[in-house]
């Protein structure tokens, strides 16, 4: 009797500090050290360090991931959505032109009944089966050419 194990993941990442990988670090570490090396060079040197602690942890805390997408992106996405509906409220206003500017079309906030639930009118397929070969065994598809194995690029190797 075999046993089967199943994994539910999905993504094997490199290990880092608990559950930041060590991508996350990296990139978050490289970015605070570019911060402080810019800072090093101008007036503000005497707060270099704090600043390279500060950007170390706002890195780590916008590029978190919860549902498959970085804090980062999700305000960038909350916010073109709250110009698209400022805009959609009031087509005349700062937002509105605001959206202009982004080339955002406040027209998606509206949504129509007819367009969302259209139903799909197609016109029945008519299929000529006279073209399809049927085989009663495999080797005789085989030989046929009608039955291909695919074999990975680069490998040659069968799926």
């Amino acid at each position: 009797m075999a046993a089967q194990f199943k994994s539910n993941v999905r993504l094997r990442e490199e290990k880092g500090f608990g559950s930041v990988s060590m991508k996350r670090l990296i990139f978050c570490g490289v970015g605070a050290v570019l911060v402080f090396m810019v800072l090093r060079f101008t007036v503000l040197s005497n707060v270099a360090l704090p600043m390279l602690v500060v950007v170390f942890i706002l890195l780590l805390v916008l590029t978190g991931s919860r549902g498959g997408l970085p804090l980062w992106q999700r305000l960038l996405l909350g916010l073109r959505g709250g110009i698209v509906l400022a805009a959609a409220r009031n087509p005349h206003g700062l937002s509105a032109q605001v959206a202009q500017m982004l080339n955002l079309d406040p027209a998606v906030a509206h949504l129509s009944q007819g367009t969302v639930f259209k139903s799909k009118q197609t016109a029945a397929v008519d299929a000529d089966w006279s073209e399809w070969a049927v085989f009663a065994d495999l080797d005789e598809a085989e030989g046929a050419g009608g039955l291909r194995f695919l074999e990975e690029v680069g490998h040659g190797e069968p799926l």
